[in-house]
């Protein structure tokens, strides 16, 4: 779920933006491998602390192409309760002038979970289809469950994004078919440095637990790798 997953393939999606232009006439293809690694206070996803421990390591490997092509992988050193998470996910970001579409599909593995982990995580893997469209500075992603609707897991997640500069703000909805389940997040980041980060988020609705109701901080520190 990555430390804040929502901005992952937004995150790729700019990266790819900034790099390759649409051409009439045929190019050398590139392709970019980028690495990260990171520590951090907490697990800060989708509006919700989901690690129980003081601090949590996480990083990844990411692979695009001037394409639009794009693939990676992340895990962290705690997930949804407890367990070790590890991350799959790849999909299509062309660029068309200042427009970015997405179209992703993302995994996410807990391979030390037991049963009905977090939410509507039916054991050990939850599934996902990403849509997406940014224009300059701003971006609105869903995510979509591919779990059984029938099951009454109709999970959806949409994200709007906006940055300038140093600056972030999100404002996020999760909605399911049980409106108990639903809530909407919002948070503002600030890089402060190449390496240190911040996000104040806040997160409401019926589907917050007591623990996440009251403003977090998030610090994220990026090592030299």
């Amino acid at each position: 779920m990555k430390k804040t997953f929502q901005l992952k393939n937004l995150i790729v999606s700019m990266a790819i933006a900034g790099s390759a232009a649409l051409s009439m006439t045929p190019v050398t293809a590139h392709a970019e491998v980028s690495y990260n690694a990171n520590v951090s206070n907490m697990y800060l996803w989708r509006g919700q602390q989901i690690s129980t421990a003081s601090g949590v390591v996480f990083g990844g490997i990411d692979y695009s192409h001037e394409s639009g092509l794009y693939a990676g992988t992340w895990t962290s050193s705690e997930g949804a309760s407890g367990s070790t998470e590890f991350d799959l996910y790849a999909g299509y970001a062309p660029t068309f002038g200042d427009v970015t579409l997405t179209f992703g599909y993302n995994a996410y593995f807990y391979p030390d979970a037991a049963g009905d982990s977090y939410d509507r995580n039916d054991g050990n893997l939850i599934t996902e289809y990403v849509l997406g469209a940014a224009y300059k500075g701003f971006s609105a992603t869903g995510y979509f469950t591919t779990e059984d609707k029938a099951k009454g897991d109709n999970y959806k997640y949409v994200s709007l994004d906006y940055g300038i500069g140093k600056f972030g703000i999100h404002y996020g909805m999760s909605m399911q078919d049980t409106s108990s389940k639903e809530y909407n997040d919002i948070n503002v980041s600030y890089a402060a440095t190449d390496a240190l980060s911040f996000i104040v988020s806040k997160a409401f609705g019926d589907g917050i637990a007591d623990k996440n109701e009251k403003p977090m901080l998030q610090l994220t520190y990026a090592l030299p790798i």
